[in-house]
């Protein structure tokens, strides 16, 4: 196997290190991982090595931006939220109108465009929640510029916090126009999110919300919430914790008021309640105290 391909294999899982790191030590491990070697293969010891020592720094750097840590915990569950909605508009084949504000919603997110989020929050929630707010007429509106009409509240919650936290985004950047960015900028990797739900949603022979989706979600959804226990181990920052409460916890109203039919379900909600309460313990957990040396 050539060493270009090694050097190349190499540099790619480098990019798992924040920006900085590798524009400071980038170079500096390249050279240590291919040890003057100009032919050999990748190790896979060294990628994983890669990878987990990529996410400690990113997870470290996220801990210690500028700007209040609840503020990056309220956008990143945010975030989620507005993916979680877009995929199900993806699922139940929305109009397209839905589909792009939930679009633009999702992409004003990851750019960290606080002031923008606002309008498009708001809309998204006032189209699901337009039955219980004004009316059951409401339900008729063009379809091609409103999105489903829920009739319980504990289908509306997550759009409610959807709302409700993005009010709070719009004050705090409001009130810091002139100063630096409220909100960091997420990679566009959350997209793999709707993509995955456009992808199952037009296989051949798919059904609605069937094994294959509900096996999807729960695995994105464990992986995710298990990453952002790491994330807090590793930087001992609540922002993760935050995050996984305002997606979880609007979620669970619809279990509570509904209990599952089966183990599966009452499994599945008590697993991502599980890592929501690990998260939590590990956040505030203080720091070990380190070990002292006496002088022999």
């Amino acid at each position: 196997m050539s060493g270009a391909f090694t050097r190349g294999w190499y540099r790619l899982f480098l990019r798992t290190f924040p920006p900085a790191h590798r524009a400071e030590y980038g170079a500096e491990m390249l050279d240590t991982l291919l040890n003057d070697t100009s032919r050999r293969a990748p190790s896979p010891r060294e990628t994983a090595g890669l990878l987990t020592a990529g996410f400690a720094a990113r997870a470290r750097a996220a801990a210690g931006e500028a700007g209040p840590w609840w503020a990056d915990g309220v956008h990143l569950g945010l975030l989620m939220l507005a993916l979680a909605n877009l995929a199900y508009g993806i699922g139940d084949h929305a109009s397209p109108g839905w589909l792009a504000a939930s679009a633009v919603l999702v992409v004003a997110l990851l750019r960290g465009w606080a002031l923008m989020v606002l309008p498009l929050a708001l809309a998204v929630a006032f189209s699901t929640g337009r039955a219980m707010l004004v009316g059951a007429e409401t339900t008729s509106w063009p379809p091609q510029f409103f999105g489903p009409a829920y009739h319980n509240w504990a289908s509306l919650a997550p759009y409610s916090v959807l709302a409700i936290g993005a009010m709070a985004l719009a004050a705090i950047r409001a009130g810091n126009l002139s100063g630096p960015r409220a909100l960091r900028v997420r990679p566009l990797w959350w997209l793999v999110i709707p993509a995955a739900a456009l992808a199952l949603t037009s296989m051949p022979g798919s059904r609605e919300y069937g094994e294959t989706w509900q096996l999807v979600r729960a695995g994105t959804e464990g992986v995710l919430l298990l990453a952002g226990v790491l994330a807090t181990a590793i930087a001992r920052s609540p922002r993760w914790a935050l995050a996984a409460t305002i997606y979880v916890l609007p979620a669970v109203a619809s279990p509570l008021t509904n209990p599952p039919s089966n183990a599966q379900d009452t499994g599945y909600w008590l697993t991502l309640t599980g890592l929501l309460l690990a998260m939590a313990a590990t956040a505030w957990r203080p720091q070990p105290v380190p070990e002292r040396r006496h002088p022999q």
